[in-house]
């Protein structure tokens, strides 16, 4: 992402993309060139949540302290109201030299005037996966110092496909894995499991969508996959403290750059895993960790798993057979979850 600084930096970079590791390379790439580790303190401004135009403008228009430049950043200029927007498109016309404004738009409608103007004056950047992704996951390989044999890059790409951000975790894992010798073919098939891990992230990424039919094919591949029913519910409830965990840091004014270490993913997660706790309140995760208690609990044969539409006890659970019944705990807890989002 460094492209986009090697001319010099602009006055307004606002950027879109379906690869949140791209993202992330191109705020840093911009925030390192425009302001140094020391000067953050007094010239880095981060705009959280549904920002508003004047907010946006007044802190482009102040002045950096004792530095050549300040950076301001906002996290998704697609949440500005389309009345909020006038005094943003104003100030396109004539932006602060000394400021670096950054912004990311999770939605881009080139209709809309603010989009229009960008995109006219070239403010605008869409970050794209490259065609060939053979490339870019031997540049990757080489930026976390982690040598691959040729197989086995093609092989990580026909198991995982060209989402950026799994390729990316998916080559510091082996990295660990394989330690100093090269990464071999045979490490890609013995760590990455392809159809298991495609359809945990599918599960989680519904799930945070709230979107049931998704969730519950999700569901059956794994269950197809004879993955551990139990396995999958443990995987869920860390997904589920991670989602709370994020509103915490929220609410007690926990630095952003913190989160990534306290949540325990990698930076690029984490923008996605905020957009997915917007869709439940803390009191719907906390509901959510107990579904999911009781659930382990029905799949160690323990007491009864009762939803709201659908009461199983032990016994009849029993005579589903086990295979069965485990799928029915994973829809049912599943199905009740995805139910307490917040509409």
């Amino acid at each position: 992402m460094h492209e986009l600084v090697a001319n010099g930096l602009d006055a307004i970079y606002v950027l879109h993309s379906d690869h949140p590791i791209l993202i992330e390379r191109a705020v840093s790439a911009i925030r390192d060139a425009a302001v140094p580790p020391a000067a953050r303190g007094f010239n880095y401004d981060v705009v959280e949540g549904k920002p508003k135009g004047n907010q946006i403008v007044s802190l482009a228009q102040t002045l950096p302290m004792m530095a050549a430049k300040r950076m301001v950043f906002v996290r998704d200029i697609g949440l500005l109201p389309a009345d909020e927007a006038e005094p943003v498109i104003s100030y396109l016309a004539k932006p602060n030299p000394s400021t670096v404004l950054v912004a990311v738009t999770s939605k881009l409608d080139k209709r809309l005037k603010l989009f229009a103007q960008l995109s006219k004056k070239g403010f605008l950047h869409i970050l794209d996966a490259p065609r060939q992704i053979g490339p870019w996951v031997r540049e990757e390989a080489k930026y976390r110092n982690v040598r691959m044999d040729p197989q086995a890059i093609n092989r990580l790409i026909d198991t995982v496909g060209n989402d950026l951000s799994r390729l990316s975790l998916a080559i510091e894992q082996l990295g660990l894995y394989a330690g100093d010798r090269p990464v071999s073919s045979d490490d890609v098939d013995e760590l990455i499991a392809d159809t298991r891990e495609r359809s945990v992230f599918e599960l989680t990424d519904a799930i945070g969508a709230a979107d049931r039919p998704r969730a519950l094919a999700a569901v059956a591949s794994l269950c197809d996959q004879r993955e551990s029913a139990v396995g999958v519910v443990v995987m869920l409830a860390r997904h589920i403290r991670q989602l709370s965990l994020l509103h915490v840091m929220r609410t007690t004014n926990v630095p952003r750059p913190e989160w990534a270490s306290r949540v325990g993913v990698p930076p690029f997660v984490v923008d996605k895993l905020v957009a997915q706790a917007r869709s439940y309140t803390p009191d719907a995760l906390a509901q959510a960790t107990q579904r999911l208690a009781t659930a382990d609990r029905a799949l160690k044969g323990d007491i009864t798993l009762t939803t709201q539409t659908s009461p199983w006890t032990g016994p009849q659970l029993k005579a589903l057979g086990r295979e069965l019944a485990e799928r029915v705990i994973l829809e049912q807890v599943v199905d009740g979850i995805v139910g307490l989002a917040a509409r």
